[in-house]
């Protein structure tokens, strides 16, 4: 018997607006106001999101496609977990800085006019990046397989329905902790932490067949995968930019202002998400670093403007 509410339609693709979230944060906070040329802005924040409209591949924030999808309309809980771009922890630190060189500052506070326009007068501002890294969610590929027997995980090649792409929750393996004892790019995740549902002859690395209707594999097992949402924690962030810029007066009123700006000053890999897919042979390998969060590689550039 067929746990779909219309076993004899095919795929019903529907959208809905409905979703439920909780969170929670603790923040602190240390402010330094100009003062003597300094001014300085430091914030950490410890958050808790929890939603159920992830999807069970979640890449990025919540959308329609992709991982986003809902598992199914029958069991919006199935969906639910930490959200992937909510970070545990985050410090972010600003600095603004007039460097003490020049006339009428701590060192050269003598030089003539001529020095002074070219070693007086320049600002330092930087921005400090640290935060822990998203929340992950394991799957394996819609097609492969329906554990739940609600045809959530089958697709136009396994099943004659439409096409569509609803990614599946694989079982979570009681015991065995998802992060390796030694973790690296190369091993982000213990790929023995989780299992294909309801297939004890399963093998990581394998495609994860339960429910599928084809071949010596179980028969769907009447549930989704229990691996929730967001069980894993994937690379975190650390990003240091910074502007270096002088004003120099022409006249009264016409002035030219010279600036440098970098990101990721100190050239900081940091790592994209490792491969979630439990039925790829390189699941939990981390192959890229990012791009965002201004954490890619080390870029500047160099302006001058006028002002008049």
């Amino acid at each position: 018997m067929s746990a779909r509410l219309f076993p004899n339609w095919g795929r019903i693709n529907t959208r809905a607006t409905g979703a439920n979230e909780s969170y929670h944060s603790l923040q602190a906070e240390f402010e330094h106001r100009f003062q003597s040329g300094f001014q300085l802005d430091s914030a950490w924040t410890y958050a808790k999101a929890l939603a159920d409209n992830q999807g069970p591949s979640n890449t990025s924030f919540a959308g329609e496609s992709g991982g986003g999808r809902a598992t199914s309309i029958l069991d919006r809980h199935a969906d639910f977990g930490n959200v992937y771009g909510t970070r545990r922890h985050r410090w972010n630190t600003t600095m603004v800085y007039d460097l003490p060189f020049g006339r009428g500052r701590q060192f050269g506070t003598g030089i003539s006019r001529l020095a002074d326009s070219v070693v007086g007068g320049w600002r330092l501002a930087t921005i400090f990046l640290w935060q822990s890294g998203p929340f992950e969610s394991p799957y394996f590929p819609s097609g492969q397989g329906d554990p739940s027997g609600t045809g959530s995980g089958l697709n136009s090649s396994a099943s004659g329905f439409d096409g569509g792409h609803r990614n599946q929750h694989p079982d979570r393996v009681a015991g065995v902790s998802a992060r390796p004892q030694h973790q690296t790019k190369m091993d982000w995740v213990n790929a023995a932490a989780f299992t294909c549902p309801g297939y004890p002859a399963w093998q990581p690395g394998t495609a994860c067949t339960t429910g599928s209707g084809s071949g010596p594999v179980p028969n769907p097992i009447g549930r989704f995968g229990n691996a929730q949402v967001g069980s894993v924690v994937g690379p975190g962030t650390v990003n240091l930019s910074a502007g270096l810029s002088k004003t120099f007066s022409i006249t009264e009123r016409l002035k030219l202002r010279a600036e440098g700006t970098f990101t990721n000053v100190l050239n900081h890999t940091n790592l994209s998400d490792p491969n979630m897919n439990i039925s790829s042979p390189s699941f939990g390998l981390i192959s890229s670093a990012i791009s965002s969060d201004f954490g890619g590689a080390r870029s500047g550039q160099v302006s001058m403007r006028l002002d008049f």
